[in-house]
């Protein structure tokens, strides 16, 4: 099927990245091992395991920009593909995502072969901890898609407008980020996301309830799919001709 040789063509753009990154898991493993050995059964031994796992918000923009940047190297066979726009960009995207939740996945079960068999948690904070790494899980998808989204739109401004302006496409590109970020300022300073209240309570932590926003989890949607199909516009329309 066509799409599915797409799919294993955008794979291979960004195979080794990815393969490279499953090693370095590996690696801060051993070093949490290490740490463990040294350390004994602290906190510290997760440092390296949470920073790594935050370190996931550039995941996915650093995979898209990856791929993008070698279509860019052959624009000619990208713009000539058979298959529309729509089908081509959200081939990347895909990609990109399911190469960050398998990385993740990794890391968060290499995380719990260090929590199982040292720490004799009882039920109610086994429940908080794994519902806290499903919510820093879920909100790390979140801060990086948006962020891959708009290195999509970029890439796509870039390429639509870079013969016609020239060297000042990337003052184009600022004034798209910085237009973005003043939307989004424009939202938050007027409280247009804050409706539907979610209070997430994690009593065996002893911390105050985190409030969160079923508002701004749309907001962030319709961002990501509303960039998503601005990009399809540009390279239709704009980047072809």
């Amino acid at each position: 099927m066509a799409w599915a040789a797409l799919f294993k063509k955008d794979f291979r753009l960004t195979r080794t990245i990815f393969l490279v990154g499953l090693v370095i898991n590996f690696l801060v493993l051993l070093l949490s091992l290490y740490l463990v050995m040294r350390m004994g059964d602290s906190f510290f031994i997760f440092a390296p395991l949470l920073i790594i796992i935050l370190f996931h918000i550039f995941y996915f923009p650093i995979m898209l920009f990856i791929s993008l940047k070698t279509e860019a190297n052959q624009m000619h066979l990208f713009l000539h593909n058979p298959q529309s726009a729509t089908t081509l960009l959200l081939s990347k995207v895909l990609n990109g995502l399911i190469m960050m939740v398998v990385s993740l996945v990794v890391l968060y079960m290499m995380a719990s072969l260090l929590i199982i068999p040292r720490f004799n948690l009882i039920e109610q904070y086994w429940t908080d901890t794994w519902i806290s790494g499903l919510l820093i899980f879920v909100h790390i998808m979140i801060v990086s898609m948006q962020i891959g989204v708009l290195v999509l739109f970029l890439w796509s401004l870039y390429h639509s407008i870079k013969h016609r302006i020239g060297r000042w496409s990337w003052l184009a590109l600022l004034g798209a980020v910085i237009i973005k970020f003043r939307i989004d300022a424009y939202f938050v300073s007027f409280n247009l996301t804050q409706w539907g209240d979610l209070r997430m309570s994690f009593p065996t932590f002893q911390i105050e309830p985190i409030q969160v926003y079923v508002g701004e989890y749309l907001y962030h949607f319709m961002c990501f799919i509303g960039l998503f199909y601005l990009s399809v516009w540009l390279v239709d329309r704009k980047v072809e001709k």
